[in-house]
């Protein structure tokens, strides 16, 4: 396989061999989650080294270009979800990034998924309406890494709330909510609590890995 090869080699090399790759090559090359459900959808196998060296390079190196090839990805798949939406509902989705709280933001220096989701709406325009603010994150947590399943539940519970699901005149009853990793989806359940307690009707995770 194409991706596999030089995997020794320093990682902006690595990096720069993927994104000379055509994106339709590299995303067929790349191999898909087995996890699906009608809420949850998940692009790439977190298990394969490359799936988690794009992982990282998004989320702890902001790789603007990395970041834009895997955001065409997730598009693609939100829009056709989004007219499925529109279609049956009579409305579309809001897309929105899981949050941050505010410590881990100024530590990081940015939320990926935020950006990620910035760049989703540069491709969509007016064919998809995002919020960077409709959900937040209000209690500092511990980093899920470290935890196991049901302390992952414990460590994120009650540490979201949401605010009215509208956008100038218009109300939103499906939110989509974009991630970098599923794991247990403790933060996904977390969100969808919130977001519930809100007035939405149907909360969808969308992922890059599992």
């Amino acid at each position: 396989m194409v991706l596999s090869q030089n995997f020794l080699a320093p990682e902006d090399v690595k990096i720069k061999k993927l994104l000379d790759l055509p994106a339709g090559l590299m995303r067929d090359l790349l191999p898909k989650s087995p996890v699906y459900s009608k809420n949850i959808f998940v692009l790439f196998d977190y298990d394969n080294k490359i799936v988690r060296l794009i992982v990282k390079s998004i989320k702890y190196k902001n790789n603007a270009s990395l970041r834009k090839r895997v955001a065409g990805y997730l598009y693609e798949e939100i829009m056709e979800m989004a007219s499925e939406i529109s279609l049956f509902e009579g409305s579309g989705p809001l897309l929105v990034p899981m949050p941050m709280s505010k410590m881990e933001k100024k530590n990081r220096g940015f939320n990926q998924c935020e950006e990620l989701v910035k760049e989703i709406k540069k491709m969509a325009g007016d064919n998809l309406a995002v919020s960077y603010n409709i959900l937040k994150k209000v209690r500092e947590t511990q980093r899920q890494t470290t935890l196991s399943r049901t302390e992952r539940a414990l460590n994120v519970a009650n540490s979201m709330v949401a605010v009215p699901l509208k956008i100038g005149t218009a109300t939103f009853r499906t939110i989509i909510v974009l991630d970098d990793v599923y794991t247990t989806g403790a933060s996904l359940l977390e969100a969808r609590r919130a977001l519930l307690a809100t007035g939405a009707q149907r909360v969808i995770g969308f992922f890059i890995a599992h």
